[in-house]
């Protein structure tokens, strides 16, 4: 429901050597692109593609029993160019919430882009800021920002004013989003903004995440309020924000990759990794959920930094294969010249490490073994289960890495806690009657 180009690489092809106007990077700007009509268009084919009902089977089958859904606050109150552009936004939810049910898993709501972005990334709605610096080259994470709470000072690194406009705007499409879904059978959980960043004020996004809390227990008290620790994965910095006696169906969500992480490579030293921040959660008073992890123990995958773009090089050689053919019907399918040597346009990252080279991505080094990864997943699933209360594999599935897919991972051997249908089975009549399911998402 949030676009994201490293998850769906082939939908942004159509972007490929177009100047700054005919360019796209996230949702937002394939709706100022497109327009309304195209754009609409081709956000429902992507709707009624990317996940189907065999992929929620499948889900089910490889224990899943909860998933999280990313939304946008546009879903039921559209603005600027999210108008017309993603009709049907409210559909494509309800389907989800409905199929969930149907394969009794439930389901964490997480209003994953908010108004002028949280956090400068695409996968806010809205990769900001974006600086063209001619036709064929781009600026971002020089000079990214995160508008919501206000404009975000570059030069001297905070905020002059609180847009405290925003903040109202948020809880009121919490409100509707509670108000829509809230008493839905799979609706677990609310989750009211994804990664608000590190430069966040933190009296207003505390005060913020009290008066959601607040909400999500009077329209959906069944459920579960699920905060974002803003990066600061602190106990000393969140057990303030309910008193003791008052911490019922509340979880922090923190996300934990170790691509990112600089000067390891041995398994062991991936394994006390997890084990040491796993252990962390041992100190937060409230539940703790990694809302987010993989096993990709490099920053290869292709887009991972944005469109064409990335923010950090990698430490090993990454793989390159074959682009994907897209998984849009015929009619939506726009290729690219696979025998260029390297279509732009162009970040600051370098295109040597990120853009598509002789129609090839790149994906996840192969420094680790695939026995190696095996025993990477197994130290972080046990530490998991020792010190936290749920994790989800990010992501269910995508179209290029192994290592960032839910259903990929477990079919090769590295996350699977239990056996799958064999392929003579039907997926859907096996996920559909099969009640006892081992715990891979939530402990």
């Amino acid at each position: 429901m949030v676009l994201e180009p490293w998850i769906t690489p082939s939908l942004f092809y159509r972007f490929l050597d177009k100047p700054q106007n005919e360019t796209a990077m996230d949702t937002y700007t394939l709706c100022e692109a497109l327009g309304p009509e195209e754009g609409n268009k081709l956000m429902r084919a992507h709707w009624e593609t990317f996940y189907t009902e065999e992929h929620i089977a499948n889900l089910s089958a490889r224990g899943v029993e909860m998933v999280r859904l990313p939304v946008g606050d546009w879903t039921l109150d559209p603005y600027g160019p999210y108008v017309g552009c993603l009709d049907g936004a409210e559909e494509a939810i309800q389907w989800m919430f409905d199929t969930c049910a149907k394969y009794n898993i439930s389901v964490l709501l997480d209003v994953h882009a908010v108004k002028d972005s949280q956090n400068g990334f695409d996968n806010s709605g809205r990769t900001r800021n974006v600086e063209w610096l001619n036709d064929t080259h781009f600026s971002h994470w020089p000079n990214a920002q995160a508008n919501w709470l206000g404009e975000w000072n570059i030069s001297a690194g905070h905020y002059d004013h609180i847009n405290f406009e925003n903040i109202r705007w948020s809880l009121m499409t919490s409100e509707h989003f509670l108000t829509r879904w809230g008493n839905h059978s799979a609706f677990y959980g609310f989750e009211p903004v994804n990664e608000p960043w590190w430069n966040t004020n933190e009296d207003v996004l505390k005060d913020f995440y009290r008066d959601v809390r607040r909400m999500t227990q009077a329209l959906a008290p069944q459920a579960y309020f699920v905060f974002h620790n803003s990066f600061i994965y602190s106990p000393d910095f969140w057990n303030d924000l309910f008193r003791d006696d008052d911490i019922d169906k509340v979880a922090m969500d923190h996300h934990y990759y170790q691509a990112w992480n600089q000067g390891m490579n041995t398994t062991q030293q991936f394994c006390d990794d997890y084990e040491k921040n796993a252990a962390t959660a041992d100190a937060v008073k409230y539940e703790v959920w990694f809302g987010e992890w993989a096993l990709a123990t490099d920053v290869c995958a292709h887009w991972l930094g944005g469109f064409n773009d990335a923010n950090t090089d990698p430490q090993f050689e990454c793989t390159w294969n074959e682009c994907p053919v897209s998984y849009l019907p015929k009619e939506f399918n726009v290729d690219f010249d696979r025998t260029a040597a390297m279509l732009g346009p162009y970040g600051t990252g370098n295109p040597e490490n990120c853009a598509i080279q002789n129609g090839k991505c790149s994906d996840d080094s192969g420094f680790f073994s695939h026995e190696e990864v095996a025993t990477i997943a197994k130290c972080a699933l046990a530490a998991y289960d020792k010190h936290i209360q749920a994790s989800f594999f990010w992501t269910g599935h995508n179209e290029i890495e192994a290592k960032w897919d839910y259903i990929k991972a477990w079919d090769n051997g590295w996350i699977n806690k239990t056996e799958v249908a064999t392929p003579s089975e039907s997926l859907l009549t096996y996920a559909a009657q099969k009640n006892e399911r081992s715990v891979a998402f939530l402990n």
